[in-house]
């Protein structure tokens, strides 16, 4: 299983490193809505350090959503994932392996880049690390919650709009409660952590077999 386990995670992390719609384009985009924010607002009315995370987890979130389109996609559309399962292999280590390399490569390069555009929105390091660790939780949290609406619209005809109106409602409470959760750390209140770190805990234990059932259905 180990084994297997390396095999899927080596194929899968070259498929981030060489497809570019599958990182590095979600990358380049989290990238260009962060510039954008200090040319759009008016600085007369509005200060750029009262909505600087919430700007970033924004940007996050819209940035992992064009990326989860492509997390079954092309294994479905090239019949890896039927061949897979006519050949018994299981669906769980598929799935594990697709959900890391997705944080991995979307979600961990926004994890280290935040801080660094948090100090360049609001001029301040003094949320830095609040910020990491709110990010450090939510960004698997993305990551787990969308991909069994990317299996389950697999067959869809309008798969990208689809697949944003079914994610976001689901995102909004992980983008709440990060936002409260770094806004709270000033005040030494660790709830929203807490919330998050449990969410993270169920959605690590449910997500991926509810994910395998749509695969296997959407198989048949």
């Amino acid at each position: 299983m180990i084994k297997l386990f390396y095999l899927f995670f080596c194929r899968e992390s070259k498929g981030y490193l060489i497809n570019t719609n599958k990182s590095w384009f979600s990358l380049a985009f989290f990238l260009l809505c962060i510039l954008i924010f200090p040319l759009t607002l008016d600085r007369s009315y509005v200060s750029l350090d009262k909505i600087s995370i919430s700007s970033i987890w924004i940007c996050a979130l819209f940035a992992n959503l064009i990326s989860l389109e492509s997390l079954f996609k092309e294994d479905f559309e090239n019949g890896s994932l039927l061949q897979y399962h006519v050949s018994n292999i299981p669906f769980s280590i598929i799935v594990t392996t697709k959900v890391f390399c997705h944080w991995i490569f979307t979600g961990i390069p926004i994890i280290l880049l935040a801080p660094l555009f948090l100090i360049f929105l609001s001029g301040s390091y003094e949320d830095v690390v609040a910020l990491f660790f709110s990010l450090l939780l939510g960004t698997p949290l993305f990551s787990l919650l969308g991909m069994p609406f990317s299996a389950m619209t697999l067959c869809a005809s309008a798969r990208a709009p689809t697949l944003i109106f079914l994610t976001i409602p689901f995102y909004l409470p992980v983008i709440i409660f990060g936002v409260l959760s770094v806004n709270s750390f000033k005040n030494d209140s660790f709830s929203e952590y807490y919330l998050l770190s449990a969410i993270l805990c169920i959605g690590i234990i449910f997500l991926p077999y509810i994910t395998i059932k749509i695969l296997k259905e959407s198989l048949k």
